[in-house]
């Protein structure tokens, strides 16, 4: 693969790993060609197929070329795109559970377990914290690769998707090189997050007020508004129209069309806001 062209994509390299993708860049680079050929081929044959009953020959293919390229585009953007979608998941769900990570790390450092086996027993349970992957990486770092416990921890931390996890790493390694105590450390730390998820969950429950306000108004209050208004203006104006519809059609795109997308922007707007566990 020319150097050149593989450089376009370097910024990958830590992507693919923070989303936890086991696939290497280049394999990467080349799955991210092949998408994009099959969309452009996929994207001219359709549409050519479809414009050429309706549009002369030059203009068909034209027309197709366009559809084409931007498939060519779409393809690329995805596949580019897509590991910064996993690391914007799994960010989420570390997160969400750092008070419970640092307060098991920290009742394990402070019985006097070593950091190694704090890791290990982090490993086998860590799936319940969504950290399972991040700290079997790392006891396979020690144990394969032949790293030692801080090479180890530095280099999770600069995979790792969660800027905080990172940090919670680093100080770990920080606290070992001082010869501090670890287990006060972890549990300074585990308050700190136990409180920035407390003032997380605050900040959602007051916009979810915002929006059980505005549910109330535009999903409830005001969709009665309108039936009342377009029936009483469809028993008594008959044949009068507003905006080129008349009231008969109006009520039935309010009751089937306006009212369930509404609803349905309001649960999309709910879920994107809501804390993971």
């Amino acid at each position: 693969m020319p150097a050149r062209f593989r450089s376009s994509f370097s910024s990958l390299k830590y992507s693919l790993a923070k989303a936890g993708l086991k696939i290497s860049l280049d394999a990467y680079i080349g799955l991210i060609v092949l998408a994009s050929l099959l969309s452009l081929e996929a994207a001219f044959s359709v549409s050519l197929i479809v414009t050429s009953f309706f549009m002369e020959v030059l203009s068909s293919f034209f027309v197709s070329f366009l559809v084409a390229v931007l498939g060519f585009a779409v393809a690329v953007g995805v596949c580019y795109l897509y590991p910064g979608f996993g690391i914007s998941s799994r960010n989420r769900k570390i997160e969400a559970n750092l008070p419970l990570i640092a307060n098991f790390m920290s009742v394990l450092a402070g019985s006097g377990m070593p950091p190694e086996r704090v890791i290990r027993s982090l490993g086998n349970v860590g799936d319940e914290f969504s950290v399972g992957e991040e700290a079997r990486r790392i006891v396979a770092d020690i144990e394969l690769m032949g790293y030692d416990l801080n090479s180890a921890l530095k280099n999770a931390a600069l995979r790792s998707p969660s800027k905080k996890f990172g940090v919670l790493l680093d100080g770990i390694v920080a606290t070992s090189h001082v010869g501090g105590d670890m287990g006060s450390y972890l549990r300074d730390e585990a308050g700190k997050y136990k409180k920035t998820r407390m003032q997380a969950m605050k900040g959602f429950l007051e916009g979810l007020s915002l929006i059980a306000e505005a549910y109330v108004s535009f999903m409830i209050a005001l969709p009665l508004v309108l039936v009342i208004m377009l029936s009483v203006m469809g028993f008594i104006g008959g044949g009068s129209f507003i905006a080129g519809v008349d009231p008969h059609s109006l009520l039935l795109l309010v009751t089937f069309i306006v009212v369930p997308a509404g609803v349905g922007v309001m649960l999309l707007l709910v879920d994107s806001m809501t804390p993971p566990r």
